[in-house]
């Protein structure tokens, strides 16, 4: 494509352009301009084919290229420029002083996928080539180098060189002995206080080893008289008990090394094991750090390993995080996170989450049930009695809330998390928080419905239950805010819904904002922004008027007949709860 930038009539330069002209023809007009020279030689025509080709091509091969040249406002005269070819030519008449003079028009190449169907042309040639071959090279190798440029630098923002967040390690090595660089804390040799080279050598006496026993093994397939497994087995095990018997206690030159080592590294070193269990167990404890460590980096190589969180496994859901949580470091840095779904114990590997899955005896939520309806529970949890729960569920929180502030003092609050219950135990729908002592009554902090369980109805529950905690209370209640976009549209359906029963039941002329608060303990000005939502407040010679349109209320109820079967409610008579006495 073409553009034809005009120059305006008032300006001199040829660069300003007034407006744009675009023009699907690929050829460029000529246009034929008389000019004076200087020393009397003779006047000549010149012919121009095009005039201050602007294009990135140009620049990229730094093509000469010649400007026009800017004529005196005197005498007529007018601008002479040089061609790639002057002709000479008999002398034009000059036009008239009152004429309106003619100026070049500039010509600007866009960038477009076919250079065939590009026409202007770059003055002057290179190499013998003509102007469109110049043109047509020039703008493939430009081309070449812009893909060339967005693919270095798709690859550098997709793969972000990771480094080991242990202080003075250089990523190299790892402890298997098996790979040449490390991302985490468990593959470091130095956080295990060795050197990448000892974790090669070890690999490698380790290799040997297996080579000589599984050659062992082949000679005493062929031995006829060779003893039986059980046998075998027995002496491995009298040679593990004597190796554990002749373990001697820690000497204090060796404690004292243990504490120094400890003081100076703090949680950046692992501490030093030696001594602490007979060699067979250390050896097999170095083992299975090694295997965990090894699957871990096998599980991570095909993934994106870009420093952020981007998936959580969770019970039988695999989910993908919305936004960043401030998990240590070494567990925000993997790709993917394995929390245990009733602990809520985040995890490094598969392998891990499978051995704490084999021994976690939790089967429900910390603290008191206090709401069982159907396979419908409600744990009441202290943040001051169960601390790492209640941590743990904020960081969880924090994957799918952007708002979120609260991770770790959750001392002054009370969480309510709601469960679906089977025979393996007591599953997360999600939760909601509240201040022990709210001095503004709002009776929710915090609340989440996990993605899995989103649009089922669970979200309106949890609304419900924060409601019917109020009403025990005898209180008004409100939502902490700001609300985030998902919570405000929550509240809003949930609002309306209130509103509009509460109308469909109520037969009186006068109806009062703070009847429809006592009755609901929904805070006044709730109330009224879900009203001028619904256009139904209006204000009318000096009074408020509540609007009762029963269109929209048949609607809605309607509505609600039709998802009847299946709509989830919070039954008051389940509940089994007290008011908390806050001490002053």
């Amino acid at each position: 494509m073409v553009k034809r930038k005009k120059p305006e009539s008032s300006s001199d330069d040829h660069d300003d352009a007034g407006y744009e002209e675009e023009s699907d023809s690929s050829s460029v007009d000529v246009e034929d301009m008389s000019s004076c020279d200087g020393e009397g030689t003779g006047n000549r025509r010149i012919t121009r084919r095009s005039t201050r080709v602007q294009t990135r091509a140009t620049k990229a091969l730094s093509l000469q290229r010649q400007t026009p040249v800017k004529s005196p406002k005197s005498n007529g005269s007018q601008s002479a420029e040089s061609s790639d070819s002057d002709q000479s030519g008999p002398v034009d008449d000059p036009k008239p002083p009152n004429a309106k003079r003619k100026r070049p028009i500039t010509t600007e190449i866009i960038m477009s996928d076919s250079v065939d169907a590009l026409a202007p042309t770059v003055n002057g040639k290179k190499h013998g080539l003509s102007d469109s071959e110049s043109v047509a090279s020039a703008f493939q190798e430009i081309k070449e180098k812009r893909r060339s440029k967005v693919v270095a630098t798709d690859t550098l923002g997709s793969l972000v060189e990771l480094k080991c967040p242990v202080p003075g390690c250089d990523s190299l090595g790892h402890i298997t002995g098996k790979f040449m660089k490390h991302r985490t804390i468990t593959g470091c040799p130095l956080y295990h206080n060795m050197t990448a080279e000892e974790c090669k050598l070890r690999q490698e006496d380790k290799e040997k080893t297996k080579l000589k026993e599984s050659q062992m093994t082949d000679l005493s397939r062929k031995n006829l008289r060779q003893s039986s497994p059980a046998r075998l087995q027995q002496q491995k095990k009298y040679s593990i008990q004597e190796l554990r018997r002749a373990r001697k206690e820690l000497t204090q030159e060796q404690k004292e090394k243990n504490r120094n080592h400890r003081e100076e590294f703090h949680k950046s070193r692992e501490p030093l094991l030696n001594g602490l269990t007979s060699q067979y167990d250390l050896d097999l404890f170095r083992e299975a750090q090694n295997r965990a460590s090894e699957e871990m980096e096998r599980e991570n190589e095909c993934q994106l390993m870009d420093g952020n969180l981007k998936k959580i496994e969770f019970g039988r859901f695999e989910l993908d995080t919305w936004y960043s949580s401030p998990y240590p470091e070494e567990y925000a840095r993997l790709p993917k996170l394995y929390i245990c779904e009733f602990c809520l114990k985040y995890m490094k590997s598969t392998t891990i989450l499978r051995r704490h899955t084999a021994k976690c005896i939790w089967r429900h939520p910390p603290g008191d049930e206090i709401y069982r309806k159907g396979n419908i529970s409600v744990f009441e949890v202290d943040g001051k009695k169960n601390k790492i729960y209640c941590q743990n569920l904020c960081l969880l929180a924090k994957l799918f809330l952007d708002h979120k502030t609260l991770y770790y003092d959750v001392e002054p609050f009370l969480f309510y998390v709601m469960t679906e219950n089977d025979t393996t135990g007591c599953h997360i729908l999600g939760y909601f928080s509240k201040e022990k002592n709210s001095f503004l009554n709002y009776n929710v902090s915090c609340i989440l419905t996990l993605p899995q369980y989103m649009r089922q109805g669970y979200g309106k529950m949890l609304i419900d239950f924060s409601y019917l905690l109020s009403k025990r209370e005898e209180k008004i209640g409100s939502p902490e805010k700001p609300l985030s976009d998902l919570g405000l549209i929550s509240y809003r359906s949930y609002w309306k819904g209130v509103v509009l029963k509460y109308l469909d039941k109520f037969d009186g002329r006068e109806i009062s904002i703070k009847d429809i608060s006592q009755e609901t303990a929904i805070n006044p000005y709730d109330i009224v922004s879900t009203l001028q939502s619904l256009s139904m407040l209006k204000y009318w010679k000096g009074k408020h008027l509540v609007l009762k349109r029963q269109d929209l209320i048949d609607e809605y109820l309607d509505a609600e007949r039709k998802r009847a079967k299946g709509n989830k409610v919070i039954e008051p008579a389940s509940l089994k709860w007290t008011a908390h006495i806050v001490e002053t």
